[in-house]
């Protein structure tokens, strides 16, 4: 990443402003996809720049602004000016102990809930696309935030979300609360209008870290019971959760994590709502740069082998093959953890 101090008033006029600084950072993917269902079939290519605009007052308080800029994305045509497109707008005002926040940011519930596995009443709406005004402040050992999304379609404030946690010596507690609010015209996928209650409680002893949740759908009249143990023995993380559901089937899951030197290996077991998923994903470093992938996902219906090695100076290559048995990942870049591309894939990617 590069920076250039500029004066203050080329960039961001602000009045009482010492100086800003103008912040680029780049990144650059070119590839070869071989399956026709993929997104990215034959020869693709990207390349964006990311954004930050700073500056400090005179009083203190930090104002900045953050944005990605898309260039090329699988065309090298750009002579008109929709070319380029950005996305990310991120307004901040910054103190010591406080923050306002505009933009593409998290909302309060869910920038401070801590779940007890796969519950099914914690659904707090999430970002997806939606414009959110979000307060921060740190008091008396506390983190405490209140945000709203921003209705672009009628200019409104909708959906009240509140969201706090903190530590009492060992114990963390975490408390989440969002309003019901059905009417938000711009809303994206991960909205979810449901007034939405979570008190989550986790500490550690005997070497284990134990969370204790409950989570409430007050719309609904639903509500989730969890507990969530994380217990190392030796070179493996043994992980289990326990999930009592009102409505519907319990939820439960455990998983096996062993990382020892150059191998690690994770079996994960899940049995949410009557429906039974597993996963057996593992790498080797081999050294000087290279790490080989391999896994089974989706009950053994996905499974992928993979290598990517680091050439130096934010360059990588990628190579990988994946395939989607059951069709039902639609050929989408999501098989197993690193979410490959279905198909044989060669990609060089670049960041600056």
């Amino acid at each position: 990443m590069k920076s250039i101090l500029l004066a203050s008033t080329a960039v961001i006029a602000l009045a009482g402003a010492a100086a800003a600084e103008v912040s680029f950072g780049g990144s650059a993917t070119l590839g070869f996809n071989s399956n026709s269902t993929s997104g990215n079939d034959g020869f693709y290519w990207d390349a964006g720049v990311s954004v930050t605009l700073s500056q400090t007052l005179d009083n203190g308080l930090t104002a900045s602004a953050t944005f990605d800029l898309s260039v090329f994305s699988s065309s090298l045509n750009n002579a008109s000016p929709y070319g380029v497109s950005a996305s990310g707008l991120v307004l901040s005002l910054v103190a010591e102990n406080a923050g306002l926040y505009f933009g593409d940011t998290g909302m309060a519930a869910g920038k401070h809930w801590a779940s007890a596995g796969d519950m099914e009443n914690d659904g707090f709406s999430a970002t997806d696309g939606d414009t959110v005004l979000r307060g921060d402040m740190a008091v008396a050992g506390w983190d405490a935030s209140v945000s709203y999304i921003l209705d672009t379609g009628t200019g409104d404030l909708a959906q009240l979300s509140v969201g706090a946690s903190g530590a009492f010596g060992s114990v963390n507690v975490a408390v989440a609360y969002q309003a019901e609010d059905t009417d938000v015209g711009t809303a994206g996928g991960d909205f979810n209008p449901d007034n939405v209650f979570g008190l989550s409680v986790g500490t550690s002893f005997s070497g284990a870290d134990v969370t204790f949740a409950y989570a409430s759908n007050v719309t609904a009249g639903d509500n989730s019971i969890g507990i969530k143990v994380a217990y190392p023995v030796g070179p493996v993380t043994l992980t289990g959760y326990f999930v009592s559901e009102s409505a519907g089937a319990d939820n439960w899951g455990i998983n096996a994590a062993y990382a020892n030197g150059p191998i690690a290996v994770a079996l994960d077991f899940q049995n949410d709502q009557g429906t039974e998923l597993w996963s057996l994903q593992g790498s080797y470093d081999v050294g000087n740069g290279l790490v080989v992938y391999a896994g089974l996902d989706d009950n053994g219906d996905d499974y992928y082998v993979g290598g990517a090695y680091d050439l130096g100076g934010g360059a990588s290559l990628l190579v990988s093959y994946a395939d989607d048995s059951d069709g039902d990942e639609g050929g989408d870049d999501d098989i197993g953890a690193n979410d490959y591309q279905v198909g044989t894939t060669v990609e060089v990617s670049f960041a600056f």
